[in-house]
């Protein structure tokens, strides 16, 4: 599998659909989390997730600058907008890591400040 071309397919999917478009790049049981959000794991923790944090956002862009890869690791940075439902549009840096177990993602973890999108993450507990 050439990663970065998986990776690449795997947002430009994300950016046309949903949630459900990722799900076959992920393990059913992928863990994931978002930024300072609480984690989860499962596809449908993940998709519920997304919806408890995307009722602003009409869709998102993804432009990622470069993919590197080791072992069963990938990362990723990029810049990600968000088209709000609301007419406007915020623009931030990310970065992921995704771990691969039978080339699919079993753990999704996102690094972006979408406070501007979302409002502050609550407190951990």
């Amino acid at each position: 599998m050439d990663r970065e071309s998986w990776i690449r397919e795997m947002f430009a999917a994300l950016d046309r659909g949903s949630v459900p478009a990722l799900f076959p790049y992920l393990h059913e049981d992928v863990t994931w989390r978002f930024a300072s959000y609480p984690a989860g794991t499962g596809r449908d923790s993940f998709a519920a997730g997304w919806e408890a944090m995307s009722g602003r956002i009409e869709r998102l862009e993804h432009v990622v600058h470069a993919v590197w890869s080791q072992d069963d690791a990938v990362f990723c940075h990029g810049d990600v907008s968000y088209y709000l439902v609301d007419g406007a549009t915020v623009t931030a840096p990310f970065a992921n890591v995704f771990r691969l177990r039978d080339e699919r993602i079993s753990e999704y973890l996102i690094y972006v400040d979408a406070s501007a999108v979302l409002g502050a993450a609550p407190a951990p507990g």
